[in-house]
């Protein structure tokens, strides 16, 4: 196994309204999960804090300008068959404005929350994420740490 990996760090942003959730579902045309349903972020800019990076990537992938948003989650992911470490900052916002509008990533949508966990479609871990940010308290934050292999299933130490 290479000890090299490249690290990436990364937002996802939970937006709740009215017991759902805005999803992205990916563009059929895209080469990495096509059809798959995500949460709103991406990769940080420069100078860019994970929490504007997450309020950024709402805004381009959605339409929706996120207020206040809060951390619940942090997230190291480990690919390292991909030869990747990702930390991955999630938030939750239930306060928001704007219209929603598709973007290069897919067609925003609102999705029941107790619906979305059962979607086979549903990146596998923001099954376990989501879980997580429902269940926590206001002001908790989580820390996760998990290995993952090529179908993205979560795997334990041996």
């Amino acid at each position: 196994m290479k000890n090299d990996y490249d690290f990436v760090s990364t937002t996802n942003m939970l937006v709740v309204k009215d017991g759902k959730g805005l999803f992205i579902r990916r563009s059929e045309k895209l080469e990495n999960f096509p059809g798959w349903l995500m949460l709103p972020g991406g990769k940080h800019e420069v100078n860019e804090t994970p929490q504007q990076a997450a309020i950024r990537e709402t805004w381009e992938e959605t339409g929706i300008k996120v207020v206040n948003p809060v951390l619940k989650v942090v997230a190291t992911h480990n690919h390292f068959y991909r030869n990747r470490v990702y930390l991955v900052f999630i938030f939750q916002s239930t306060e928001f404005s704007g219209d929603l509008k598709e973007s290069d990533e897919g067609t925003p949508i609102w999705i029941p929350l107790d619906e979305v966990l059962k979607d086979p479609k549903l990146y596998p871990d923001l099954k376990r994420h989501i879980r997580l940010v429902l269940e926590t308290k206001d002001d908790q934050v989580l820390f996760t740490y998990h290995k993952f292999n090529k179908d993205l299933e979560i795997i334990e130490e041996a």
